[in-house]
């Protein structure tokens, strides 16, 4: 059985790596232009299934990266696997025109195991925002002996990384404590240009480029507090260390004159990339292990950010709200509809970015989901997670561009007892 250990954590390390190195993001968003592109969170297929809920969520079949605490519920016998890929369509809506998108993506993989009693660890790869879009308009310019048009293009790419390792410690039996950390990594370029249909006049382009290299930490705490009858409630907080990215980044600004580039400047940018102080706090009341119902709240410090400037967005504090439910009969055999569990979830979240002065997006969103056991000769604790998401973004001002998203995720848990000791007669 060792030797199936080792194989099986060698597997899972590879897929990781292979995770990191082919990572995309699948999004097509003009509003990823800004602060550090369009945010993900640490939620995987069950999180998801309920809008992101998760500080206060406690299930030992599956991973909970929302609160690093819930890896400490992980059983004695059992290793967890996950990865999960996203299909979306994109809907944006300015004005009277309206333009549709698809998407696909690769959106995580996490593994997750117990190391001792009461101990248990994970580690895995995530995103942490991503950047993608490409769009343009017709521009003239009228005036004194000028009368001239343009080409103005808007072009983004990239995103940010976090491949990460987590411990869950309970020291007792209702209570439990986490820490995950994780290497922030990645790029983000973006180029805005004015291409003037003749010639003879000098057109402008500007590229914004971001590197970053550096680190994450989130800690966490889960209290479970037992009631009468098989009802109970948990209570979860998580912090998040906010801190300097020390980001190389730089504006280079060129001049172009009949095809040929005139000139160049590079701007060198510093201290205006940094990750946000977080606090989030959640609860979940749990009956008879059928029923749960929870509400999570975020709160991130965005303001010391300034990013690129304006043209790219200023940081403006947010606050996020979530709430989700759950039913699963828990049966083992017999009708198939009574060993999946059904969940949904709604969220609503404010900004997190100021473009000229005006907030940018109200976020809503709506969710729903099923797990389906994969029954085998050996258990029936693996689960096929599917789920399907709309989100509204909603401009705070007229002239911007309104996006609506339906999105449908899958996920797939493997939940084996890798752990088992064979006992040979």
């Amino acid at each position: 059985m060792a030797l199936k250990n080792k194989r099986a954590l060698l597997l899972c390390t590879t897929m990781i790596l292979v995770a990191s190195a082919i990572a995309g993001n699948g999004i097509n968003s003009p509003y990823s232009r800004f602060g550090l592109g369009l945010l993900a969170d640490q939620s995987l297929a069950v999180n998801r299934q309920m809008s992101g809920l998760g500080y206060a969520l406690q299930d030992s079949r599956y991973i909970n990266l929302v609160n690093p605490a819930s890896i400490a519920r992980i059983d004695t016998l059992t290793m967890l696997f996950e990865a999960g890929l996203s299909l979306q369509n994109c809907n944006f809506k300015e004005g009277g025109k309206k333009i549709n998108a698809h998407n696909a993506s690769f959106d995580y993989i996490a593994m997750e195991f117990r190391l001792h009693k009461g101990l248990g660890m994970s580690f895995g790869f995530l995103p942490y925002s991503n950047v993608g879009y490409s769009f343009g308009n017709r521009n003239t310019i009228s005036g004194d002996n000028l009368n001239a048009s343009s080409t103005n293009s808007y072009n983004g790419t990239g995103g940010i990384y976090q491949p990460y390792i987590a411990l869950g410690w309970q020291p007792f039996n209702q209570l439990s404590f986490g820490v995950m950390a994780s290497y922030i990594y990645g790029d983000i370029t973006h180029t805005v240009a004015a291409v003037f249909d003749d010639s003879n006049i000098r057109s402008v382009s500007r590229q914004y480029k971001m590197d970053i290299s550096n680190y994450k930490l989130d800690f966490g705490v889960q209290y479970h507090h037992p009631l009468k009858k098989g009802h109970s409630i948990t209570f979860g907080a998580v912090y998040s260390l906010g801190h300097d990215l020390n980001a190389d980044a730089s504006v280079i600004e060129q001049t172009i004159m009949g095809g040929i580039a005139e000139s160049s400047d590079t701007m060198g940018i510093s201290n205006s990339f940094k990750l946000p102080h977080t606090i989030g706090l959640g609860a979940i009341y749990n009956i008879r292990n059928n029923w749960k119902f929870g509400i999570d709240y975020t709160f991130q410090e965005w303001s010391t950010s300034d990013f690129f400037g304006n043209e790219t967005g200023k940081g403006v504090n947010r606050s996020k709200i979530s709430a989700g439910a759950e039913y699963s009969p828990n049966k083992l055999y017999g009708n198939i509809f009574k060993t999946m569990s059904y969940r949904l979830g709604a969220y609503y979240a404010q900004p997190y970015t100021q473009i000229n002065g005006k907030n940018g997006c109200d976020e809503y969103g709506i969710s729903a989901g099923i797990s389906v056991p994969i029954i085998n000769k050996h258990n029936n604790r693996s689960h096929l997670h599917i789920s399907g998401q709309f989100i509204h973004m909603e401009p705070k001002s007229t002239g911007m561009i309104s996006e609506n998203y339906l999105r449908l995720s899958i996920g797939i848990t493997f939940n084996e007892g890798w752990f088992t000791k064979m006992k040979v007669d």
